[in-house]
């Protein structure tokens, strides 16, 4: 019995051996078929060398126009309208009367004062007549002389106010836009009107920091636009910002001549060209190499077919170059196209 039991022992330690095995050998099976068998690959870029290049350029932007003088016209007296000659889209001339106020009240203060300023000139051409033979006194003929140039400053102030019954268009240009009609009573400081001067126009447009520097003031400029394509209009710098605006960039303003046949509306998009040329020579890669950001910027450096992640600075913006101030020099190539795929130091292989 005792030899039975023993072999059943053994066989079932070897049945229990045998089937360790065979798990073993399939989870190693297993293993390898899960297994990803890597091999290092070269990434394919595209790359361009760091040249000296010409700071030649011309720099193209977009802005509006707007009138050289554009206001507001308001009434500076109270009172009811009587004439209304102008519409909106009327082009006047400076000193045109636009609209008349009822002058009744005025025109009446005016003769009143005119004949108060009349008495005392003749006063006191006869009271220094009587001074002159000791029939009045010094005191007496200084009051005369007050008398004469209150009336006076008197006379002078219903003038004005008689005058500003009439509104008249400060200078040349359209109307604008058109705030009352006749019968309509107005307040002191009620717009009646707005004019503009288009026969100068301003162009305004914004530019980033670098090209800020590089422009100057009466630096000449040419102007064309989509409604006149074949028109040509020549201009100057007029004003460059001193402060930059909220997004960092510049407001420059150019004026233009408006008195052609092609002329052209306030408010209409305008393509402004300023010529940028120096016979300067800089350091320049295309932007496309650039990483992360301008403020911070790096490049993948070619060594050895090796992109190197490198730091470099930059200044100004040429189109689609950059200028190197440090970091490369010439000759050095860089990557410009296929960095998402790289890393510090990855094998590449360069592609045209």
């Amino acid at each position: 019995m005792k030899k039975k039991s023993i072999i059943a022992v053994l066989t079932v330690v070897v049945l229990v051996g045998l089937m360790t095995m065979t798990l073993a050998s399939n989870k190693k099976e297993i293993d390898s078929r899960k297994e990803v068998k890597t091999t290092e690959t070269n990434i394919a870029v595209t790359v361009a060398s760091a040249e000296m290049k010409e700071t030649n350029m011309d720099l193209d932007l977009v802005g509006t126009t707007q009138a050289a003088r554009e206001v507001n016209i308001a009434s500076e007296i109270a009172g009811k309208i009587v004439e209304v000659s102008f519409r909106m889209g009327d082009y006047v001339s400076g000193g045109y009367v636009l609209a008349k106020i009822d002058d009744t009240y005025k025109r009446l203060a005016y003769e009143n004062a005119k004949l108060t300023y009349n008495k005392c000139k003749d006063d006191i051409s006869r009271y220094k007549a009587l001074r002159e033979g000791d029939a009045v006194s010094d005191t007496q003929l200084r009051d005369i002389q007050l008398a004469y140039e209150n009336a006076n400053i008197q006379l002078e102030n219903a003038k004005k106010q008689w005058d500003d019954t009439k509104i008249t268009a400060p200078f040349s240009g359209y109307i604008t836009s058109q705030n009352t009609e006749l019968g309509a009573y107005l307040s002191v400081g009620n717009v009646i009107a707005g004019i503009a001067d288009i026969s100068e126009l301003k162009v305004v447009f914004e530019v980033s920091e670098s090209v800020a520097y590089e422009l100057q003031k009466g630096q000449p400029v040419n102007v064309t636009s989509d409604v006149h394509p074949e028109a040509r209009y020549k201009g100057t710098i007029s004003n460059i910002s001193q402060k930059a605006s909220a997004s960092h960039t510049y407001p420059v303003e150019i004026m233009i001549s408006n008195n052609g046949k092609d002329k052209l509306k306030a408010g209409t998009y305008v393509k402004v060209n300023v010529n940028m040329t120096s016979n300067e020579k800089v350091l320049m890669i295309p932007r496309d190499a650039i990483i992360s950001s301008l403020k911070d910027p790096s490049v993948y450096l070619v060594r050895d077919n090796m992109a190197q992640l490198t730091k470099i600075d930059v200044g100004r913006n040429y189109e689609s170059y950059i200028e190197i101030v440090s970091g490369l020099k010439e000759g050095d190539r860089v990557v410009t196209n296929g960095q998402i795929n790289l890393t510090g130091n990855s094998k590449i292989t360069v592609i045209k």
